[in-house]
Protein backbone atom coordinates (compact mmCIF):
# COMPACT_ATOMS: atom_id res chain seq x y z
CA UNK A 1 0.00 0.00 0.00
CA UNK A 2 1.64 3.08 -0.51
CA UNK A 3 0.04 6.78 0.60
CA UNK A 4 0.82 9.69 -1.58
CA UNK A 5 0.49 13.08 -0.17
CA UNK A 6 0.09 16.99 -1.59
CA UNK A 7 1.26 19.15 0.83
CA UNK A 8 0.03 22.83 0.56
CA UNK A 9 1.39 26.09 1.66
CA UNK A 10 -1.34 28.59 1.20
CA UNK A 11 -1.42 32.38 1.56
CA UNK A 12 -1.80 33.88 5.27
CA UNK A 13 -6.00 33.87 5.74
CA UNK A 14 -6.93 31.60 2.53
CA UNK A 15 -5.95 28.10 4.53
CA UNK A 16 -9.68 27.41 5.55
CA UNK A 17 -10.68 28.43 1.00
CA UNK A 18 -8.20 25.95 0.36
CA UNK A 19 -9.82 23.17 2.46
CA UNK A 20 -13.07 23.72 0.66
CA UNK A 21 -11.64 23.14 -2.46
CA UNK A 22 -9.81 20.41 -1.61
CA UNK A 23 -13.17 19.05 -0.79
CA UNK A 24 -13.93 18.84 -4.30
CA UNK A 25 -10.60 17.75 -5.24
CA UNK A 26 -11.38 14.37 -2.73
CA UNK A 27 -14.74 13.58 -4.93
CA UNK A 28 -12.57 13.83 -8.38
CA UNK A 29 -10.03 11.08 -6.47
CA UNK A 30 -13.08 9.25 -5.28
CA UNK A 31 -14.38 9.09 -9.23
CA UNK A 32 -10.54 8.16 -10.28
CA UNK A 33 -11.22 5.06 -7.89
CA UNK A 34 -8.77 7.07 -5.54
CA UNK A 35 -9.30 5.11 -1.85
CA UNK A 36 -9.28 7.27 1.60
CA UNK A 37 -8.66 10.56 0.71
CA UNK A 38 -8.53 12.95 3.33
CA UNK A 39 -7.63 16.39 4.18
CA UNK A 40 -5.18 17.12 7.07
CA UNK A 41 -4.76 20.46 8.20
CA UNK A 42 -1.19 21.09 10.13
CA UNK A 43 -0.87 22.16 13.54
CA UNK A 44 2.13 22.80 15.73
CA UNK A 45 4.81 22.51 12.69
CA UNK A 46 7.95 23.67 11.50
CA UNK A 47 8.51 26.80 9.99
CA UNK A 48 8.01 26.61 6.43
CA UNK A 49 6.08 23.43 6.84
CA UNK A 50 2.93 23.02 4.66
CA UNK A 51 -0.45 24.71 5.90
CA UNK A 52 -2.53 21.69 4.34
CA UNK A 53 -2.11 17.87 3.01
CA UNK A 54 -4.10 15.81 0.90
CA UNK A 55 -3.47 12.28 1.10
CA UNK A 56 -4.96 9.17 -0.63
CA UNK A 57 -4.15 5.42 -0.83
CA UNK A 58 -3.37 2.98 -3.55
CA UNK A 59 -2.82 -0.45 -3.63
CA UNK A 60 0.33 0.06 -6.00
CA UNK A 61 2.32 2.89 -8.31
CA UNK A 62 1.04 1.78 -11.40
CA UNK A 63 -2.80 2.30 -9.91
CA UNK A 64 -1.83 6.03 -8.36
CA UNK A 65 -0.41 6.93 -11.42
CA UNK A 66 -3.55 6.07 -13.90
CA UNK A 67 -5.19 7.87 -11.38
CA UNK A 68 -3.46 10.89 -11.32
CA UNK A 69 -3.57 10.70 -15.09
CA UNK A 70 -7.06 10.28 -14.87
CA UNK A 71 -7.72 13.67 -12.66
CA UNK A 72 -5.18 15.93 -14.35
CA UNK A 73 -7.06 15.16 -17.99
CA UNK A 74 -10.18 16.20 -16.40
CA UNK A 75 -11.69 19.47 -17.34
CA UNK A 76 -13.06 19.94 -13.80
CA UNK A 77 -9.39 19.70 -12.62
CA UNK A 78 -8.31 21.90 -14.81
CA UNK A 79 -11.26 24.38 -13.30
CA UNK A 80 -9.94 23.75 -9.84
CA UNK A 81 -6.17 24.40 -10.29
CA UNK A 82 -7.09 28.01 -11.98
CA UNK A 83 -8.98 28.68 -8.59
CA UNK A 84 -6.63 26.81 -6.37
CA UNK A 85 -3.55 28.87 -7.53
CA UNK A 86 -4.49 32.28 -5.93
CA UNK A 87 -4.85 30.57 -2.62
CA UNK A 88 -0.96 29.36 -2.98
CA UNK A 89 2.41 30.70 -1.70
CA UNK A 90 3.81 28.18 -3.91
CA UNK A 91 3.23 25.02 -6.22
CA UNK A 92 2.59 21.98 -4.15
CA UNK A 93 4.56 19.25 -3.76
CA UNK A 94 4.07 15.32 -4.11
CA UNK A 95 5.54 13.19 -2.16
CA UNK A 96 4.70 8.91 -2.01
CA UNK A 97 5.03 6.81 0.55
CA UNK A 98 5.40 2.97 1.27
CA UNK A 99 3.17 2.02 4.15
CA UNK A 100 4.75 0.05 6.76
CA UNK A 101 3.00 -2.49 8.41
CA UNK A 102 3.37 -5.29 10.95
CA UNK A 103 4.24 -8.09 8.83
CA UNK A 104 5.50 -6.39 5.79
CA UNK A 105 9.14 -7.35 5.17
Amino acid sequence: MYASSLMFHTVPGKTGELEKELRELRKLVQEAGGQNARILHTHFASPEAPNVVFVQDAPDLATLERQIQRITADAGFQQWTRKVSPLLRQSPNREIHLVVEDGMQ
